[in-house]
């Protein structure tokens, strides 16, 4: 692998600013991965043992098999003239993870690590080269900070790329198919879903830095980001949902009140932590009508709050945010009980 030259001086919020700028955004509705560039969870395993071990009692894991013996998916396929849920493209996307394998489309898993981290064929050697006779503890700071920046380039979505990492969840935790939910009865989107208590229950893997010791929660600096990122995915994503509406009924309505109640929740965390970056977005937001047939509208209100979404993101701190703590659920309202590295403390 032929890394490109960076400076060794690459500070952790310039990182952040390329990463932002270089790895792609989210994606609605589907993620809309390229199956032919999935490798599946087996290809992060070797590494990622104790990561692999918490996606196992995820729900995520559990869809691939649970999913299709429910009643109410058999009903739901009925409703929409569809056959099998894994070999649906409506439900594909958000509930399965699909491969080529010998040029043949397969479901390989649930929710897994490429579904958030991006389809990783392009990306995986970079991701785990750490240099010449290097491993991962001895590692240079230089290399490690190049290898991060190639690895993103090439469509690998990581924490330090907070917006294109929570849209992965926003785009499918807020449905776009207005079909979907008014025929099949799907629900219109998780009810109660922001990305902080999401991602700080069942599904948090925050272990590797540990040296696979433990698994420790959000900082209080970093639990402000997800929850003001979260808010402003909640916003982009429910616009494009209800640039999507036809029909005032069901659909349209859940996803107007939902865009509306998300851009007001905004302003309550201008109002504790202002900050510039959230004032474009809002500004962009309340000038947007939440109404039928005005799709163009809606969805260039949601690319732009996409973009400053990203800004965001990458030049804002939690230190910034310390005012937005008392909105903040707590950790009694974490999805799911986090999982516990063997032995830990």
């Amino acid at each position: 692998m032929r890394l490109m030259n960076f400076p060794s001086g690459l500070s952790p919020g310039a990182l952040a600013g390329l990463l932002a700028v270089l790895a792609l955004p989210g994606r609605l509705g589907a993620t809309a991965l390229l199956a032919e560039k999935v490798t599946g969870p087996a290809s992060c395993a070797e590494c990622h043992v104790e990561e692999i071990e918490a996606w196992k009692r995820t729900k995520h894991n559990q869809t691939l098999h649970e999913l299709p013996r429910r009643p109410a998916t058999a009903e739901m396929l009925l409703r929409l003239g569809l056959t099998k849920v894994k070999g649906e493209r409506q439900c594909q996307d958000c509930h399965f993870l699909g491969q080529v394998i010998d040029e043949e489309y397969r479901t390989v898993a649930g929710i897994a690590c490429e579904s958030c981290h991006g389809a990783a064929r392009d990306w995986l050697k970079t991701h785990g080269d750490y240099g010449p006779g290097a491993k991962q503890a001895t590692e240079t700071p230089a290399h490690r900070a190049a290898r991060r920046v190639e690895a993103a380039a090439a469509g690998m979505i990581t924490r330090d790329n907070l917006y294109a990492l929570g849209a992965a969840c926003y785009g499918c935790h807020i449905v776009p198919d207005e079909k979907l939910a008014n025929v099949g009865g799907h629900p219109a989107g998780s009810a109660g879903f922001n990305l902080l208590s999401w991602s700080q229950g069942e599904v948090r893997h925050t272990i590797l830095h540990t040296g696979n010791r433990s698994n420790p929660p959000a900082t209080p600096e970093h639990r402000r980001l997800l929850f003001v990122v979260g808010s402003i995915l909640e916003t982009e994503f429910c616009f494009r949902a209800v640039a999507g509406a036809t029909v005032k009924a069901g659909f349209g309505v859940t996803q107007a009140r939902r865009a509306d109640a998300a851009r007001q929740l905004l302003e309550k965390i201008q109002a504790l932590a202002p900050t510039p970056e959230l004032a474009g977005i809002i500004t962009v937001a309340r000038a947007t009508g939440l109404r039928l047939n005005n799709a163009a509208e809606l969805t260039a209100a949601a690319d732009k709050i996409a973009a400053l979404g990203r800004e965001f993101a990458a030049r804002v701190t939690g230190a910034q945010l310390a005012g937005v703590d008392p909105l903040l659920p707590g950790p009694d309202a974490d999805k799911g009980k986090p999982y516990q590295v063997p032995g830990a403390p």
